[in-house]
């Protein structure tokens, strides 16, 4: 548990705010509270010919695993470069984002890792490149069937998931980037998503 401010270094103590005890510090005029550690993080569908693009991991934990692309999202970094950069980086594709076609919440606890984590599924449409290993964080990198997957060991079931997902949505579909309007102008650092059928109307 925090123990002293990020801010001022005084030693927080517990206070109540938003209907629960939470490490407050004192001091005056400063008026952090700690809300918890949050984490988000990025996967890459990226499709080429009906397979997907997979990676496997050289690093623990899940050294040897199979998996979609992707990581942590830095935070002074957009979700879409991130994505973007995890697929060239792990697999040396430059590869596109085309929409969001999914995520799983994590809490925090035993069987959810030391922070509560938000992890967003894109679809990518692939632009150049071959899959190659593109440092020391990967094993192997290739596009694969689902059939191939089935057989293939310490295959990650959240990416088999997330590629089954991306194979039966229609192209389009998912929440989109939305650029913004008039009424709803998009601010720097912000990145907007939105369905097809209101973008049309209102985005």
């Amino acid at each position: 548990m925090m123990k002293y401010c990020p801010r001022c270094g005084t030693p927080l103590e517990m206070k109540l705010e938003g209907g629960r005890e939470r490490p407050a510090c004192p001091a005056t005029g400063c008026g952090y509270f700690h809300f918890g550690d949050f984490s988000i993080g990025c996967g890459a569908v990226v499709l080429r010919d009906g397979k997907a693009l997979l990676i496997q991991r050289g690093i623990n934990p899940g050294r040897g695993s199979w998996q979609i692309p992707g990581g942590y999202v830095e935070s002074d970094e957009e979700i879409i470069p991130a994505v973007e950069r995890e697929v060239r980086e792990e697999a040396g594709i430059i590869a596109r984002v085309q929409e969001v076609i999914g995520f799983r919440h994590a809490v925090a606890g035993p069987f959810g890792g030391t922070s509560t984590n938000i992890y967003v599924v894109f679809r990518l449409e692939p632009l150049s490149g071959e899959p190659t290993i593109a440092g020391e964080e990967t094993m192997g990198a290739g596009y694969f069937s689902l059939e191939e997957m089935a057989t293939m060991e310490k295959m990650q079931s959240l990416s088999v998931w997330a590629v089954q997902r991306a194979l039966a949505l229609p192209p389009g579909s998912g929440f989109q980037p939305v650029q913004g309007s008039f009424s709803m102008p998009i601010r720097s650092g912000w990145a907007l998503f939105g369905l097809p059928d209101i973008q049309g109307r209102k985005g």
